[in-house]
């Protein structure tokens, strides 16, 4: 498919053009963690865990989402508390 559109592969009859080759990264992985989520029913708990929360990061990187671990991340290596 396009590399630049959102769509089949399980999204119903969508069909999007994404413009941002940022949001068109962020959104691919979203889906490829969904998918191995979806494709391995016998997956561990963990992983499965692991999956939906890369896919609920990189969603929230399309739409603005604020992570407080990242917000602490930077801090930390920005910053350099304690030292």
């Amino acid at each position: 498919g396009d590399p630049g559109r959102a769509g089949g592969g399980g999204l119903g009859d969508v069909d999007v053009i994404i413009t941002r080759e940022r949001h068109r990264v962020h959104l691919q992985s979203c889906v490829e963690a969904l998918r191995r989520f979806k494709d391995d029913p016998s997956m561990p708990l963990d992983l499965a865990c692991e999956e939906l929360r890369v896919a609920v990061r990189s969603l929230g990187r399309v739409v603005g989402a604020v992570d407080v671990e990242e917000i602490l991340d930077v801090i930390f290596r920005d910053f350099c508390i304690g030292k």
